[in-house]
């Protein structure tokens, strides 16, 4: 059984979570955002856990991580361990991976930061796209205007993996429709 939803915070305030930087905001606020639109879409608590955590081991892009691997069994304790799972996974694996994924579809094999290889369930595939799309959408009003439409190709591919509202919310952001046909990247 996972705690509640103040506990999970005050784990990641204790761990200066609200300190570090992140899209002209702060970290707790990133992942705070990225836990309530997964909520606002409707997502099982296990996938709204993961946004939570989504990054807090650092990330590709974000590589200052808040919460050294050798945490992650009290993470999990938190969390459970679907949801830090995903929350690993998100980390570890790249962007580029994510998003080639959506091309080549199943059997899942992507590529990590250190060069190796991991293998996800469709399921969880689908869950890693949609932190994907949160991640972004979160962040993305704060983005200049110029590249909030960046990798709209990808996310375009991402789409048949997506649950109905988080597939909604992304065509609204991105109104795919002329975006794509115009191929805008």
């Amino acid at each position: 059984m996972t705690t509640g939803y103040a506990e999970k915070l005050a784990f990641l305030e204790s761990h200066g979570v609200a300190e570090l930087a992140h899209s002209e905001a702060n970290l707790l606020a990133h992942l705070r955002g990225v836990h309530d639109l997964l909520a606002e879409w409707g997502s099982r608590p296990a996938l709204c856990d993961a946004g939570l955590f989504h990054s807090v081991y650092g990330t590709e892009i974000f590589p200052t991580g808040a919460i050294p691997h050798e945490l992650r069994p009290a993470v999990r304790d938190l969390i459970g361990a679907e949801a830090e799972t995903l929350a690993y996974l998100f980390g570890t694996v790249t962007r580029s991976a994510l998003f080639d994924a959506a091309f080549d579809g199943p059997p899942f094999l992507l590529e990590d930061r250190s060069g190796g290889c991991v293998a996800v369930t469709p399921g969880q595939y689908a869950d890693l796209a949609a932190l994907t799309v949160a991640n972004w959408l979160e962040q993305r009003p704060r983005f200049p205007e110029a590249s909030r439409f960046n990798r709209a190709r990808e996310f375009d591919a991402m789409r048949p993996y997506l649950s109905d509202p988080v597939r909604h919310a992304l065509e609204q952001a991105y109104g795919f429709a002329q975006l794509v046909t115009a191929g805008n990247e």
